[in-house]
């Protein structure tokens, strides 16, 4: 059995799940049981831990985001790395400028469109890259430390699932 609501498809066992989830807001639900808080919990605990691994580095994560980021593709332009990164552009905007000045990135016109800046990592950006990999390599590996290959994959798949619905 389905039925439509705001022009959805929506079968019983949909409409099911979404009165639990309603139900998990109400008074007296331990916050504990609610997804958004958890992901809130896991995303900021993550941040505070590997914030304080990066500080002997002198690493701030909005650096490491960027040269992770462009050590996956080079070459993007501050508006990808703003999207990608779910960082507001002005605020990139500032990390590229301090990343510019201690030449770990540098910023060159689009070949294809000279109005769009793409973002380069300079040879120094990739070993301060390949420098602190090692530690984020450490923290992933704490992470998912008891979690088999399959249930990786299954979480993976199911966060992708919440990000697409995010904006829906």
């Amino acid at each position: 059995m389905s039925a439509n609501i705001k022009g959805q498809t929506v079968t019983a066992s949909q409409q099911s799940f979404k009165d639990e989830a309603q139900e998990q807001l109400r008074p007296g639900v331990p916050l504990e049981d609610y997804l958004p808080y958890q992901l809130f919990r896991i995303v900021n605990r993550l941040t505070l831990n590997l914030r304080e691994n990066f500080r002997p580095m002198k690493i701030t994560l909005s650096r490491w985001r960027v040269l992770s980021t462009l050590t996956a593709r080079d070459g993007r332009s501050i508006g990808q790395l703003a999207d990608y990164m779910v960082m507001e552009q002005p605020a990139l905007s500032r990390v590229i400028d301090q990343m510019e000045r201690d030449r770990l990135v540098v910023r060159r016109l689009a070949s294809d469109d000279n109005r769009v800046v793409r973002v380069y990592l300079t040879t120094a950006g990739r070993h301060k890259f390949e420098e602190i990999r090692p530690l984020e390599i450490r923290h992933y590996k704490n992470v998912i430390d008891g979690i088999g290959q399959e249930e990786l994959e299954q979480l993976s798949g199911l966060l992708q699932k919440v990000w697409e619905n995010i904006d829906r």
